[in-house]
């Protein structure tokens, strides 16, 4: 067989298996949109440094318990950090998966933060698994938010906020992340306790 033949054969069959992999790959993003994604909780919530369960007493905010959040209220500067474990159910007959992800989350439409999850996920029909969603941010500003403060602030434990969560996924071609177009969008109503 010429050389050349060959060489285009091996080529097309190159181009026909990688196409095969990004359609095998974008059907499997396309079918993590169809699956149910959930708060499983929110763990290790730190607001200027202190855990929230020592900030709380009695479902009111006790500033003596930390110094340093009256502190960096007087700095404009009161760093949230909190780890959201992210449960994700495939109800679907097929696998989906991403290779990582954006997020975004909003509370009342206003953006509380966002970031970047670069975690391997493969979620087989039926099945679920939990991807831990890190966030850290600077939430003065968003102290502001009348309805999160009388959220955060309230002493019903369930009394319950809607949080919206933006989730875009990505795939990977050629060693490059393709991000899908748009976002996913999960609106979640979550409990004060759940934080607590």
């Amino acid at each position: 067989m010429n050389k050349k033949i060959l060489l285009a054969f091996f080529v097309v069959l190159g181009f026909f298996i990688s196409g095969c992999g990004v359609n095998r790959q974008k059907a499997q993003i396309e079918n993590l949109a169809k699956c149910k994604f959930d708060v499983e909780s929110v763990d290790s919530i730190r607001l200027a440094g202190t855990s929230l369960q020592r900030l709380i007493r009695n479902n009111q905010i006790d500033l003596g318990a930390a110094p340093s959040l009256a502190l960096a209220y007087l700095r404009k500067d009161i760093p949230l950090d909190a780890v959201i474990r992210l449960k994700i159910d495939n109800p679907t007959l097929k696998k989906a998966s991403i290779n990582k992800f954006q997020y975004i989350i909003l509370y009342g439409g206003q953006q509380l933060v966002e970031g970047i999850v670069n975690q391997s996920l493969q979620i087989e029909p039926g099945e679920s698994t939990v991807a831990n969603v890190r966030i850290a941010t600077n939430i003065y500003d968003l102290l502001k938010n009348s309805d999160l403060q009388d959220f955060l602030m309230s002493s019903d434990e369930n009394k319950k906020g809607i949080f919206t969560l933006k989730v875009k996924p990505s795939i990977n071609i050629a060693g490059q992340s393709v991000f899908y177009p748009g976002y996913i969008t999960i609106d979640k109503a979550v409990s004060r306790k759940i934080l607590l």
